[in-house]
């Protein structure tokens, strides 16, 4: 097992006036970007069209509104990604990888390496293993059972047992992985690889509230350029952008509007002017596209009473109703800031999980977002460590595991729900769909955490007895645990529907078949082996790379040759066709 992460208990959290402070450099000015690379036609970007646009007002030349019109077919096949992420692990084993064991806690063994130890509430009223529907479930996903009925659960899941590592690999999948090497051109993270197929006409189309270097794990000298998590990877429209919280959005797209120069209008007009001679040149093949992205966030924008100005932006994120639905308040906008294992306080620079959920859902409607990533503010608030000692108080008074309910009702279900209420009140398009309609969501975390804690080895040492106690007794019995599960909803999920299962005696997954169902080699509840049988040969326990390929089948997109993960798309996700 891993050892224990020192995690800071006091969080800080800092006003909005520090967000400048944070991850995004500030851009080159616009001058010396032109200076550098030169301003062409071709070079023309969704933001220098949109921007024009506002200025001027959008043409309305119907011939050359049409050739852009054939050049740009993802205004009309629009799709969204949302990975919703819970960083530092959830008890999977009281979550979406449910298993039934005795609480040790309560009733000691004579052998400590055979106990199980949950929280001390385990097995009274709302503390036990249910069943909704088709999704047998512990109780921390218990407040989410409203969401069932559309929700794909996938049980059998095994990661690593590393932050930063397997916080990595949720990104980018499976395969030779070091995230200390420079990030290759044929890497992508999964929502890169999504953005770089439907992002391009979109003004900000991959928005993540991730920060890779908020991990206290890792070193800032070590991590610079291209190694961990990359930003850059793939087409301009496929880079990640990291919005922050609303106030720094919204002096993002401020920018946007303001910073547009004289010079780069010129060559917009002149675009325009020459439409019809320029418009199938091949060079110009991706302003064409950005032209025509940009005329469709105008005319969106226009139909809904607005226009990507100052005005529009400055009501970005403030609809008191919305803010009241997703149960936004001033604090959850706040920073937060928390030291582990003795480095300095690090932050994700991030609102709250109910303020990414309210300004995913607006930049959607509003046409400017494609991809997202939200996760869970505070750094290592899952990380739920638990020494075998403080499991007893004084006296031997019982205490137990820690309870994640709150956390994951605050960071996880409320916000959620309040989301996907949105996203299917929302109308999208002709065809009588919701935004829901055109939306996959993905709920992950980089791995699970234990409920118990082998001791032979420490039995089995020359230590004396009182070191051997003292090793038993401050054995992480809460620690990272490969273990885990994930969720998939959305328009084409294959809602109330489970997948896989948790052995009750091995505490691992049992491996499933490519229809979903269990290796019958195995025992379904114990999870051992069979006496006498092998396993099938097709049969495999997914990992994240499963779960990033599934993510953009479930969109239409082939994930073959996106990026270098190497696993395939659970296809019993996804919903059957009904046309």
């Amino acid at each position: 097992m891993t050892r224990t992460c020192q995690v800071d208990k006091e969080i800080y959290k800092a006003p909005s006036s520090l967000e400048e402070r944070s991850i995004l450099r500030r851009p080159p000015t616009r001058r010396t970007f032109l200076k550098r690379l030169g301003l062409t036609t071709a070079g023309l970007t969704c933001a220098d069209f949109l921007s024009h646009f506002v200025r001027y007002g959008a043409p309305f030349d119907r011939r050359a509104e049409a050739l852009a019109a054939g050049a740009s077919h993802a205004g009309e096949n629009a799709k969204f990604l949302v990975y919703w992420f819970i960083e530092g692990g959830w008890a999977g084993y009281d979550m979406f990888n449910p298993v039934i064991t005795e609480n040790h806690v309560v009733k000691r063994l004579e052998n400590p390496s055979d106990e199980f130890y949950r929280v001390l509430q385990w097995g009274g009223p709302g503390y036990g293993v249910e069943k909704h529907g088709n999704i047998r479930h512990g109780f921390l996903a218990s407040d989410g059972r409203d969401l069932f009925d559309d929700m794909a659960v996938l049980s059998s899941m095994h990661t690593g047992q590393g932050h930063s590592r397997d916080r990595l690999k949720a990104h980018m999948g499976s395969y030779k992985l070091n995230q200390r090497d420079d990030r290759q051109p044929d890497e992508r993270s999964v929502v890169q690889a999504f953005a770089e197929v439907v992002g391009q006409p979109y003004a900000l189309p991959n928005l993540s509230w991730h920060w890779w270097l908020s991990d206290g794990e890792l070193n800032e000298v070590q991590y610079t350029g291209r190694k961990g998590y990359y930003h850059a990877l793939g087409p301009s429209h496929a880079h990640t952008i990291y919005p922050g919280p609303p106030a720094r959005l919204r002096r993002f797209l401020h920018r946007m509007v303001d910073t547009s120069t004289d010079s780069v209008h010129r060559e917009v007009q002149n675009f325009l002017d020459d439409s019809h001679g320029r418009i199938l040149k091949d060079e110009n093949i991706e302003a064409v596209k950005s032209y025509h992205s940009a005329l469709e966030i105008y005319r969106q924008m226009s139909a809904r009473g607005g226009r990507v100005d100052k005005t529009l932006v400055d009501g970005l994120f403030e609809n008191p109703a919305l803010r009241e639905e997703f149960g936004v308040t001033r604090d959850d906008e706040l920073l937060t800031y928390r030291s582990v294992n003795g480095n300095k306080a690090r932050s994700k620079f991030s609102p709250n999980t109910n303020v990414q959920a309210m300004m995913t859902y607006e930049l959607m409607r509003a046409g400017l977002s494609c991809a997202f990533w939200i996760e869970s503010r505070d750094v290592r608030r899952f990380d739920s460590h638990m020494s075998r000692s403080r499991l007893w108080g004084k006296g031997g008074k019982p205490i137990g595991q820690k309870d994640q309910t709150a956390m994951m009702r605050e960071d996880l279900w409320s916000p959620l729900k309040a989301f996907v209420r949105r996203l299917k009140s929302t109308p999208f398009g002709q065809r009588g769909e919701s935004l829901y309609d055109r939306t996959t969501i993905v709920l992950t975390s980089e791995f699970g955490r234990s409920i118990h804690g082998n001791v032979d080895k420490i039995l089995r040492s020359k230590a004396s007895d009182a070191d051997k106690k003292k090793q038993i007794g401050g054995q992480d019995i809460c620690a990272h645990w490969k273990v885990t599960s994930c969720a998939f909803l959305g328009g084409n999920v294959q809602g109330n529907s489970q997948f896989g299962r948790i052995g009750e005696k091995t505490l691992m997954a049992i491996p499933i078949l490519p229809d979903g169902s269990l290796d019958p080699a195995y025992d379904p509840v114990t999870g051992e082996l069979r006496k006498g049988a092998k396993k099938n040969p097709k049969s495999s326990i997914p990992n994240h790379g499963d779960v990033y390929a599934t993510a953009l089948d479930l969109a239409d997109i082939n994930p073959r040759g996106r990026g270098r993960n190497e696993r395939g798309p659970m296809k019993f996700i996804k919903r059957a066709r009904t046309f």
